[in-house]
């Protein structure tokens, strides 16, 4: 392992940690663990990159989405949470912070989907409905209609990339590829 990206490794490792913490504190009936765990290794990240220190409005943003959608997935009764999650309605704290984890690793372990719409896409509709199935197997959540869980992170994802870039206009530096290599325009 190159040292130089030993901070992205522990990016993803700390994302993975507090999604499973959050999702078994959920089902557990213990809600207030997943926001805990996100604030810490959000905080001890930050902390430790001075990168990360710029990645507020990422976090914020993110949190404001992830809670409006699945809000709009509990109304359409498209997810619903058991009792043991928490008040689910419109959706839980602990969800809102699963979208704020998702964001503080899509900066850095995740970044090399930064103005990558296509790719991004393509990523969100697979990996979001598969993390909402991984914690339904858990008991954190219970899915009616995947095909919605799959709409939403469509339209999630482009949204979420978007914020990124708004939030850091540039992109590392990186070779174009040709899937989802819409990267944003260099700016003089």
């Amino acid at each position: 392992m190159v040292m130089g990206r030993a901070h992205q490794w522990v990016n993803f490792a700390a994302f993975q940690m507090a999604w499973l913490i959050a999702v078994w504190g959920a089902a557990g009936g213990l809600t207030w663990l997943g926001p805990v765990a996100v604030l810490g290794w959000v905080s001890a990240y930050a902390f430790w990159q001075t990168a990360a220190r710029a990645d507020l409005a990422l976090l914020v943003g993110a949190g404001v989405l992830g809670g409006i959608i699945d809000s709009v997935l509990v109304l359409l009764g498209v997810i619903a949470f058991p009792e043991s999650a928490g008040p689910g309605f419109p959706t839980t704290v602990w969800m809102v912070a699963l979208w704020v984890n998702f964001a503080a690793a899509l900066r850095h372990s995740v970044g090399w989907l930064c103005g990558r719409f296509g790719l991004g896409t393509v990523f969100g509709a697979i990996g979001g409905p598969l993390a909402y199935l991984a914690g339904e197997k858990l008991g954190a959540i219970n899915i009616q209609m995947v095909s919605g869980v799959v709409i939403a992170w469509l339209i999630a994802m482009p949204c979420l990339l978007l914020l990124e870039l708004r939030t850091r206009p540039q992109c590392p530096a990186r070779p174009i590829e040709a899937l989802g290599s819409m990267a944003p325009e260099e700016k003089p």
